[in-house]
């Protein structure tokens, strides 16, 4: 028998946050057996609205009853989801009429195309009730390298996939998301004739086949590409969000190296995390002193850039991709040289 949706989820997380959200107030499970998971969700789904995580926790104690914590974002050991929300433009918390709805899916469906296009694999897809959903799946550990990559992916995915009807949700993609769950009624607002309470649904290939993350980071690195340059706010209208040329593949950019080049290499902190000296250091409040770790890079890992933070508050923002527009050869510290997805 093809595995449902549920069944999936165990299979690929191990264990499932299920997420119950009623009149009372919210209430959390966390679950490794499918009966009792099913069980759950059999004796909830007439109140309210029914979700689970998307992603797999590390090995931990499943009660596989609803007497648990709600998993955060670090609670995540890795990414096995890729979710795609397309939300259609409606008065807020009520649910869509059938031409919303229609609208949702066809932008959801022209998507998934341009997608294939490219050559990924054909995701799930659904239906939330009120939305559009692709999911697909991958597997890549939820670590810093992967953050700035999918934040670049997503955004670039919302400028390209967003339509006054149709809303590309750029926020969907923290590890411990939560999300609808099909089968469920989605019960948001007050449901009218036109506005109707739905049930959600979803269709899941016969080969759910995952997306690889070289896949994800080529189409993330053709954003990166081709973005304009924009303001940031959280630096002011002065400073702009950088537009990354070059022909390196920056997922195979050895970092490391590249900032001792620059005489900014301080030291290896384990784990592909090392200390380095921030280029913006005449902005911070404080002078850093030889133990420093304030600023920080992560080794390319996965198919992923490497990742530049720095905690000082006049750095709020800055990532790797500044690093790369301040410092034109990162090329030369790149054993490859980017290749641009096939249309």
């Amino acid at each position: 028998m093809k595995p449902d949706y549920l069944e999936h989820a165990i299979r690929d997380c191990g264990r499932v946050e299920l997420r119950h959200q009623s009149p009372a107030g919210w209430v959390s499970g966390i679950f490794d057996e499918l009966h009792a998971l099913r069980s759950a969700v059999a004796g909830l789904a007439s109140v309210g609205n029914l979700y689970t995580t998307l992603n797999a926790p590390p090995p931990m104690r499943a009660t596989n009853d609803m007497d648990g914590p709600a998993l955060r974002d670090a609670d995540i050991a890795y990414l096995v989801r890729l979710p795609f929300d397309f939300d259609p433009v409606r008065p807020a918390g009520t649910a869509s009429t059938d031409e919303e709805l229609a609208a949702a899916v066809a932008q959801r469906n022209r998507f998934v195309q341009a997608m294939a296009a490219m050559g990924w694999p054909m995701p799930a897809t659904a239906v939330s009730g009120n939305g559009a959903h692709a999911l697909y799946r991958w597997h890549v550990p939820n670590a810093a390298e992967f953050k700035e990559m999918l934040s670049t992916l997503y955004r670039g995915m919302a400028e390209e996939f967003s339509t006054p009807l149709v809303h590309f949700d750029a926020t969907v993609r923290n590890p411990a998301r939560i999300w609808r769950l099909y089968g469920t009624q989605n019960r948001k607002g007050t449901p009218t004739p036109d506005r109707p309470h739905r049930l959600a649904t979803v269709a899941i290939p016969d080969r759910w086949r995952a997306v690889a993350p070289q896949q994800v980071e080529r189409l993330a690195s053709a954003y990166a590409r081709r973005a304009p340059a924009r303001a940031n706010p959280t630096h002011g209208s002065d400073l702009k969000t950088p537009r990354i040329g070059g022909r390196g593949s920056y997922s195979t950019l050895d970092v490391s190296r590249w900032f001792a080049a620059h005489g900014a290499y301080r030291r290896a902190l384990g784990g592909g995390k090392h200390a380095v000296a921030c280029h913006w250091v005449a902005e911070h409040s404080t002078e850093p002193g030889p133990l420093d770790t304030s600023t920080v890079v992560w080794d390319a890992a996965g198919g992923a850039w490497p990742s530049f933070h720095c905690s000082h508050a006049h750095c709020d923002g800055r990532n790797i991709r500044d690093v790369l527009a301040l410092w034109t050869d990162a090329d030369a510290w790149c054993t490859s040289e980017w290749k641009r997805a096939a249309p």
